[in-house]
C-alpha cells in the first residue's frame, strides 16, 4: 500500500503489546518520539513485563502494521501532559519546525493528523488515522498550568499525542491532550493542548529545540520573517522550475542582503530571474538590514537546512 501524503512521515502510533494501537506519536528529532503522557502511562500499565519498566512499542502511522518498533521513556511530564520516547530505528522524517504556541494568532487554521476510533459499525473496517481541521482559540488555565485551546469538530479517540500544526507553513505548535466532552454545550469542540513551552523542557537535554528550529520570540522574529518570505516564493513559484534561494552575507559587513531567487531551471543560465522574485515586502528591508552576521548566518542556515 503507498503511504498516504497526507501523513507525515514523522507520524507514528503508540502500541499495546498486542500490537493494539493505543494513541499517537511524533518524530521531534531523529531517535526521539513525543507522545502524551497518559497514552504512556495506559500502554505500559497493560504490559505484563515489570523488568522492562518504560518499554513500549510504536509503528509508522503511514504504513500501519509493517513494523513495531521497541521505544524506552527519557522523559516526562505528567502535569503538561507530556512524555519522550527513544526508539532503536528512527522514523524517516521529523517536524521540520517547533513554533511558540505563544505567538500562534486567534484563528489560525490547524492541521492534525492521528490514530483515530470511532465505532461505524460491526461490518465496517477501523479507522487506521484521520485528518483533522481546527482553529487556534488561545489560551486557558487549569490550576496552575496554562494549555492552549483550539477548536475542532474532527478530533477523535485515539488522536491524543499528535502534534498540533499550522496549516500554513507545517509547523507544530503543540501537542494534542485531550477532548473536553461537553455535557451541557459549553466550550463545545474544545481541544485542550500542550503547549511547546512545555515541550521544550521536556526535550531539555535530549534534543536541542532552540537551535534553528524554534520559531515565534521576539529574537527569533527578524530571523523568520526573512525565512518565510523565501517560503513563500518558493511556493508560488510553482513545480515547472527547481529554484535555489539563498541568502548572502558579504564578508566584513554587518548586513543582510535581502533573498534573491536563481534559477535552475535547465537553460535558464542561472541568472537571477525579477519578475519571479520581487523585493521583500515592506518592513522586511528594514528588518534585514539591522540584523547582525551571526543572525544573517543563522537564517541563511536555516533556509538551507530547513526551507530547501
Amino acid at each position: 500500500m503507498k503511504k498516504a501524503r497526507s501523513v507525515p512521515d514523522y507520524m507514528g502510533r503508540i502500541l499495546s503489546p498486542a500490537g493494539v494501537p493505543q494513541g499517537s506519536c511524533f518524530q521531534i528529532a531523529p531517535g526521539y518520539l513525543v507522545t502524551a503522557w497518559h497514552v504512556l502511562q495506559m500502554t505500559m500499565a497493560l504490559s505484563e513485563d515489570d523488568g522492562d519498566e518504560g518499554a513500549v512499542f510504536v509503528d509508522h502511522l503511514s504504513t500501519p502494521g509493517s513494523a513495531m518498533i521497541r521505544a524506552t521513556r527519557v522523559a516526562g511530564d505528567k502535569k503538561a501532559d507530556l512524555a519522550l520516547l527513544k526508539v532503536e530505528d528512527p522514523f524517516p522524517g521529523s517536524v521540520r519546525l517547533v513554533r511558540s504556541s505563544d505567538a500562534v494568532a486567534p484563528g489560525e487554521e490547524l492541521i492534525i493528523v492521528g490514530h483515530a476510533v470511532i465505532r461505524d459499525g460491526p461490518d465496517r473496517p477501523d479507522l487506521v488515522w484521520t485528518e483533522a481541521r481546527g482553529e487556534w482559540e488561545g489560551q486557558t488555565r487549569r490550576g496552575d498550568l496554562i494549555l492552549g485551546r483550539l477548536r475542532s469538530m474532527d478530533v477523535l479517540q485515539g488522536m491524543s499525542g499528535a502534534p498540533v500544526r499550522r496549516r500554513k507553513d507545517d509547523s507544530v505548535v503543540g501537542v494534542i491532550s485531550a477532548r473536553y466532552n461537553t455535557i451541557d454545550g459549553w466550550f463545545s469542540n474544545s481541544v485542550w493542548v500542550a503547549r511547546t513551552v512545555e515541550l521544550r523542557e521536556l526535550c531539555r537535554g535530549h534534543v536541542d529545540l532552540t537551535k534553528d528550529r524554534w520559531v515565534g520570540f521576539a529574537a527569533a522574529g527578524a530571523a523568520f520573517s526573512a525565512a518565510e518570505f523565501v517560503m513563500k516564493r518558493k511556493a508560488e513559484a510553482g513545480t515547472d522550475a527547481v529554484r535555489e534561494a539563498t541568502l548572502h552575507v558579504p564578508a566584513n559587513s554587518s548586513t543582510l542582503e535581502k533573498p534573491s531567487v536563481v534559477d535552475k531551471t535547465p537553460g535558464g543560465g542561472g541568472a537571477p530571474d525579477a519578475m519571479d522574485a520581487p523585493g521583500p515586502p515592506d518592513g522586511l528591508e528594514e528588518i534585514a538590514e539591522n540584523m547582525g552576521t551571526a543572525v544573517a548566518k543563522s537564517v541563511a542556515r536555516f533556509i538551507r537546512d530547513y526551507l530547501f
